[in-house]
C-alpha cells in the first residue's frame, strides 16, 4: 500500500536518557538519539516499518534540510518538499526515572512563496497513493483553508482521508467528508466546545455532549470519530459506538504513539474496512511504540 502523510511542521527530535536529572546541575546523558519527527513523519516511518510505501509532504529550509532528506532515506520514507527558507526546529525529549520531559521549540513561519509548490506537490502525489493522512499543526505562513482544501481535493479523487487535526483546520474540513478524524479527547473538546480539559478528564454532562456530537458528525458527514484518551479507553463512533482500552504496558517513550495509531488505522480501514478490528490492531501497535526509546517507531 502507498500512503501520503502531510505535516507542515518538520522536526528534528533529540531523545536523551538520564539515570537522574537535577535542575541547575550538569547532567550527563546515558544514551542519546537523533530522529526525524513531526506527526506526519512519525506516521510515515511506522508505515515504512510495516512494509508499506510512505510518502511524506512537508516544507524544509535552512542549513539542515539535506540532513533531513538523508535521514528520511534511511527511514525508507520518500520526502516531497518545498523550500520554505525557514530553519527546521529541534525538539528534545528527556527520559529519566520513568518520567518524560518535553522541550518544544516553536517553528519558524514559512517564507512567502512556499504554499504554491506545496499545493502542486500534493496534487501530483494524489495520483499515486491509496490514501492520505493529514496531521499536526501547520507552521505559520500558510492560508487558513489549506488543509480543508487538501481534504476536498483528496475526497474528490475518491481517496481515503484520515485527519489528526484540531481547531479550525478540523472544523472546516468536516464539510468535505473525511473518512476518519482522530484528535485526542482534550483537542476535540477544545475544538467543538471551547473548553479546556485534561486528556482523561470527563464528567457525565460533558460525556453526553461529546457522545452526541460524535454521532451527529457521523450522521451528517459519514465521518468516523476516534477519540484517544491516553491510558483510558478510546471512544470510537462509526455506524455504532465502540470503546477500545489499551493494554497496560511499561511505557518508555510515548512520543509518536498517536501517530502510530493513525498509520495503522489508515492501513486497516483501507484494506479491511472493519472499524473495531482496525482500532484494536492500531491500539496494539501504539503500545509497541510506547515501549521503544526512540519516537514514532515500532522496532
Amino acid at each position: 500500500m502507498r500512503l501520503l502523510t502531510v505535516c507542515l511542521n518538520p522536526t528534528f527530535q533529540i531523545t536523551m536518557v538520564f539515570p537522574s536529572l537535577l535542575l541547575g546541575e550538569v547532567n550527563r546523558a546515558k544514551e542519546h538519539y537523533l530522529d526525524l519527527a513531526g506527526k506526519g513523519m512519525n506516521s510515515a516511518r511506522v508505515l515504512a516499518q510495516l512494509g508499506h510505501d510512505a510518502i511524506h509532504l512537508t516544507h524544509l529550509g535552512g542549513e539542515r534540510k539535506h540532513e533531513f532528506i538523508r535521514m528520511a532515506e534511511k527511514d525508507r520514507v520518500t520526502v516531497l518538499w518545498a523550500d520554505s527558507k525557514s530553519e527546521i526546529r529541534t525538539c528534545i525529549t528527556i527520559l529519566n526515572d520513568g518520567k518524560t520531559t518535553e522541550l518544544v521549540q516553536e517553528p519558524e513561519p514559512v517564507r512567502s512563496g512556499t504554499e504554491g509548490p506545496i499545493r502542486e506537490l500534493f496534487t501530483q502525489a494524489l495520483e499515486t497513493v491509496d490514501g492520505v493522512i493529514i496531521t499536526g499543526t501547520r507552521a505559520a505562513g500558510y492560508a487558513h483553508d489549506l488543509y480543508p482544501e487538501f481534504v476536498k481535493e483528496a475526497k474528490q479523487k475518491g481517496l481515503f482521508v484520515l485527519l489528526d487535526l484540531k481547531g479550525d483546520d478540523l472544523r472546516n474540513s468536516l464539510i468535505h467528508r473525511p473518512d476518519i478524524i482522530k484528535p485526542n479527547m482534550s483537542e476535540f473538546v477544545q475544538t467543538f466546545f471551547n473548553r479546556t480539559i485534561g486528556e482523561q478528564e470527563m464528567d457525565s454532562h460533558l460525556e453526553s455532549e461529546v457522545r452526541g456530537l460524535m454521532k451527529q458528525i457521523h450522521e451528517s458527514y459519514g465521518t468516523i470519530t476516534y477519540l484517544s484518551r491516553g491510558k483510558e479507553e478510546s471512544w470510537i463512533q462509526g455506524e455504532t459506538f465502540h470503546t477500545v482500552k489499551p493494554q497496560p504496558v511499561e511505557a518508555v517513550n510515548t512520543i509518536g504513539c498517536g501517530d502510530t495509531l493513525s498509520a495503522v488505522l489508515a492501513v486497516e480501514l483501507i484494506e479491511h474496512g472493519d472499524l473495531l478490528r482496525a482500532a484494536e490492531t492500531a491500539t496494539y501497535w501504539a503500545g509497541v511504540n510506547a515501549r521503544q526509546i526512540r519516537p514514532g517507531t515500532i522496532h
